[in-house]
């Protein structure tokens, strides 16, 4: 019996050592994130350059969703094509798919000279844990994008305000910025967004 127990364990390492993808930890199993691409249908957000906000934000959003999959999580998506929601509609599915953290993605908007990335979180729900999402987001954002840091910010956007869950709120770059928008629509740029933000929750449940 002993002899056959043994057998069993060094196969079971053989298997290990070949097959390691098959025995390694999701480090987001069992989180469920939701992920909300900002604007869509009649609101277009925020417009330069060229391109629409709503469509930089669900081209992202996608993005991060498929990513956080891989790392094991259960995703909800505010939408998936380009459909207008109210900020109330986003927050209440948020709440009724009992999601963990909330991501809204956005893209902003001034003058010409105004460029870089930024984070927000609100204060008036686990403003603690909120902040250390948008901490870990800012942290890896920038450097992906190549983008100036604007910092990590706290203001009152519905969508996080209103969230019964660590809520942050990102702003990729300036639309109206021609050297932020060539990277918001370019889709390596886009991966890189989505791969940051992705890292970042992972690194929030280290």
């Amino acid at each position: 019996m002993k002899l056959l127990m043994r057998s069993f364990v060094l196969l079971l390492f053989s298997f290990m050592a070949v097959f390691p993808a098959a025995f390694a930890a999701e480090p987001l199993s069992g989180k469920t994130v939701y992920v909300d691409a900002g604007h869509g249908g009649e609101d277009s957000g925020a417009v330069g350059n060229g391109l629409l906000e709503k469509d930089v934000n669900l081209e992202v959003a996608k993005l991060v969703d498929e990513k956080l999959k891989e790392e094991g999580a259960d995703t909800v998506a505010s939408r998936t094509d380009d459909t207008f929601l109210t900020l109330e509609d986003r927050v209440a599915k948020a709440s009724k798919n009992a999601s963990d953290l909330l991501i809204s993605i956005h893209a902003n908007s001034a003058v010409p000279e105004a460029s870089g990335t930024e984070t927000y979180f609100d204060s008036a729900y686990q403003a603690a844990d909120s902040e250390r999402l948008a901490s870990n987001i800012q942290e890896r954002l920038p450097d992906a994008l190549g983008t100036r840091d604007r910092g990590v910010k706290e203001s009152g956007f519905y969508v996080i305000k209103n969230s019964q869950m660590p809520s942050v709120l990102v702003e990729l770059g300036f639309i109206t910025n021609k050297t932020d928008a060539d990277k918001l629509e370019s889709p390596e740029y886009q991966k890189k967004a989505a791969d940051a933000i992705a890292d970042a929750v992972a690194a929030y449940y280290e």
